[in-house]
């Protein structure tokens, strides 16, 4: 039932015009403020306030839709992702061809099963997890540092995991609640493969 409801809305994104109008909202953190855990944080629950306000699956679509388009949700390495509780990803603002993919399994060079630790963060109402991911700004990137922040999400009868992340300057950066390896295993999708290279 998770699968089907996720692939719903994906595939409604898909067929559904932008033109749908979403409820206009400037959140106080924007993708564009985004340079530390603090306004991650908040960044993340804004987004989380301005889906809430959706009252029906159009707007809620078109919330999605706006939430891959560069603005006030996006910025550059700053984006939104959200996931089901299992895995399957429904929103990457930096790389909608990875949405429907289940990369639950996906592990960083590292060893890090980042997907699996989001949920994890989530699950737990909320927290921050260092991983290595390519950042879209740095062409070639195959693992800079990310450190992600990831809340629990319900709609249309589901849960999901909402966050975003960003990429600090150096990867000495003073962190609290560090995840880097609790779970391991080998890689089971493309991008798994590439992220250990």
């Amino acid at each position: 039932m998770k699968h089907l409801t996720a692939v719903l809305i994906m595939a409604l994104t898909i067929l559904l015009p932008a033109a749908y109008p979403a409820i206009a909202q400037d959140p106080e953190v924007t993708a564009d403020d985004v340079v530390d855990r603090e306004t991650l944080k908040a960044f993340v629950h804004a987004a989380k306030a301005y889906l809430d306000n959706a009252t029906s699956l159009s707007e809620y679509l078109a919330i999605l839709q706006e939430f891959r388009t560069e603005g006030v949700w996006k910025q550059g390495s700053i984006y939104l992702f959200a996931g089901t509780t299992d895995g399957v990803l429904i929103l990457n603002g930096a790389d909608p061809d990875l949405e429907g993919q289940n990369i639950y399994d996906l592990e960083d060079a590292n060893g890090v099963k980042m997907t699996q630790e989001l949920i994890a963060a989530a699950a737990q109402g909320g927290g921050f997890v260092e991983y290595l991911w390519p950042n879209p700004e740095i062409e070639g990137d195959t693992s800079s540092l990310k450190v992600s922040y990831a809340i629990p999400y319900s709609t249309l009868g589901q849960d999901f995991v909402l966050g975003a992340g960003f990429y600090p300057a150096t990867a000495s950066t003073s962190v609290e609640d560090r995840s880097w390896g609790r779970l391991k295993s080998r890689p089971k999708t493309i991008l798994g493969t590439l992220l250990k290279e």
